[in-house]
């Protein structure tokens, strides 16, 4: 039998004289661009303002009440999806005021409007249209050449027929970039907000790091805490005619320990003591209560909050002192750091 026939080899391919054109690099994708800026929420007392705030930052930054006037400070909070950052800044209600501490308020909240890339102006679903304070506004904002963008909040509380005649009233008396209704309590149209903001901030750094939800201190929140429970347990017979002051706050290994189900704190026990102005000696009686009482309810609901703030125990020290007059004086309000005296 004869061994099979070897397989001949195909022959080379012969060599071309013609350059061999070369292979032409990827392009490398451009980078994303990063957009930043600062956004002013302006509007009346009561419009809602703390409410958007704290749904935006996806926890408690600033306090929350019926009552108007409730902010005091610039409040800011960060909102980072990686591809943008928006540090909300959260004004003092606009308001004619009548005292030292009112016209702080009143400075802060256009000083906050001038500082930022974009505005937004905030109104209630449930009035017919602009008032003088929102028209000035617009007036003001026109002025200046910032761009605006109106949020018609409480959305949830009118019937849709009737956010059309609003919608016609506001767009009448500025040219906004947009008008989104929204509803603070609920989340409807916040996504939608923010896209739009998103869409008109320009390119710019971070200037928090990503984790930041707020740039609050723990005593300013603690402070805002104490602040909301007078509001909510003294009902009309406090107006706001009271501040606290957080004058002492310290950590310690005593006692206590992590609340249950919070594993990230490192802290185990606070000491924390508060001073609690008010004006006249009959508030002081009624924020101390009958035998205590009062200032006893404040403080636990109060400490509570705290507590699961912080994630770990709280001892809670708070004390009531009349200043009379306090809202007018350049040295306690400097004390209590409203205004540009900070």
């Amino acid at each position: 039998m004869n061994p099979p026939p070897k397989k001949t080899p195909p022959p080379a391919a012969a060599a071309s004289s013609a350059p061999v054109a070369p292979v032409a690099a990827s392009a490398p994708e451009p980078a994303a661009v990063f957009r930043s800026g600062f956004v002013a929420l302006a509007g009346r007392a009561n419009v809602g303002k703390s409410t958007l705030v704290n749904r935006l930052a996806g926890l408690r930054v600033a306090i929350v009440s019926p009552k108007p006037q409730t902010t005091r400070h610039a409040i800011r909070a960060i909102v980072d999806d990686g591809t943008s950052q928006i540090v909300f800044v959260d004004t003092p209600g606009l308001h004619k005021p009548t005292t030292r501490l009112g016209q702080l308020m009143v400075a802060s909240a256009w000083d906050a409007f001038l500082d930022s890339d974009v505005a937004v102006l905030i109104t209630d679903a449930t009035r017919p249209g602009p008032d003088g304070h929102e028209r000035q506004f617009c007036r003001k904002a026109t002025e200046a050449g910032k761009p605006v963008v109106l949020c018609i909040n409480k959305v949830d509380k009118v019937r849709k027929e009737t956010l059309l005649p609003i919608m016609a009233a506001f767009a009448a008396a500025s040219d906004f970039l947009a008008i989104v209704p929204v509803s603070a309590s609920t989340g409807f149209g916040v996504d939608t907000l923010l896209a739009e903001i998103r869409a008109h901030l320009p390119e710019g750094p971070r200037y928090f790091p990503p984790e930041t939800s707020t740039d609050q201190t723990e005593r300013m929140l603690v402070a805002e805490i104490v602040r909301e429970r007078i509001l909510a347990d003294t009902f009309e017979e406090i107006p706001h005619g009271t501040a606290v002051e957080i004058e002492a706050f310290e950590e310690t290994d005593e006692g206590g320990g992590r609340i249950e189900g919070d594993e990230t704190s490192g802290r185990r026990f606070v000491r924390i003591q508060g001073r609690i102005l008010c004006e006249k000696e009959t508030h002081k009686a009624i924020l101390v209560g009958q035998g205590g009482s009062m200032i006893k309810r404040i403080g636990t609901e109060s400490r509570e909050a705290i507590e699961r703030m912080l994630g770990c125990r709280v001892h809670l020290d708070l004390r009531v002192k009349t200043k009379e007059d306090w809202k007018n004086d350049r040295s306690v309000l400097r004390d209590l750091g409203y205004g540009p005296e900070r």
